[in-house]
């Protein structure tokens, strides 16, 4: 689990899946937090998520969180890594947190959380997102992370995308945005 200072990002084992398939209250009851209709625009994600994990158990840690609200008891998004670092140790994050929840600094508390315990393993050597191609809430939040526009890529279904990035080393700089509070 990666604690931050108001949420909780609890790994999703197949398990936790498994009673989302089966719907919100399976979940709601075995972790005994509150699981709204609404905690996600992409409940066909779940399936397709499951799917990898089974297919590939050693995903667990850097694959998919669940984001539980501290103080509301609440699960409010979702928090992901899109696999195990590369080779070269490049590893992609990713993010999602419910409409009731947006514009208060939450999108920023997870990324931040996701590249600080990516950086905690030594053999991590950046930290990669993607955004539409488009300035937007998502892009805000991968600057607050400290990230840096990186150039264009064609993302296949999506069309182009923009890639963020930030490197250890970058990230290890003093003063630099993303290790602020997590409130932003």
């Amino acid at each position: 689990m990666i604690q931050t200072l108001r949420l909780q990002l609890l790994p999703c084992t197949l398990l936790h899946f498994e009673e989302l398939l089966h719907g919100n209250e399976a979940l709601a009851q075995t972790l005994g937090i509150d699981v709204p209709e609404n905690w996600t625009e992409y409940p066909e994600m779940v399936l397709v998520a499951y799917d990898k994990l089974r297919n590939d158990p050693s995903l667990m840690g850097w694959f998919f969180y669940l984001a539980i609200h501290k103080a509301d008891n609440r699960l409010i998004g979702t928090a992901s890594f899109k696999g195990r670092p590369t080779p070269d140790g490049v590893v992609e994050i990713g993010y999602e947190v419910s409409t009731d929840y947006r514009e208060q600094g939450y999108a920023t508390e997870i990324g931040q959380a996701l590249i600080r315990f990516a950086f905690g393993h030594p053999y991590v050597t950046k930290v990669i997102a993607h955004t539409l191609e488009e300035y937007n809430a998502a892009v805000k939040v991968l600057q607050k992370c400290g990230l840096r526009f990186a150039g264009a890529v064609n993302g296949t279904d999506a069309g182009e995308l923009w890639r963020w990035e930030i490197t250890r080393e970058q990230y290890q700089a003093p003063a630099t945005a993303h290790q602020s509070s997590g409130q932003g």
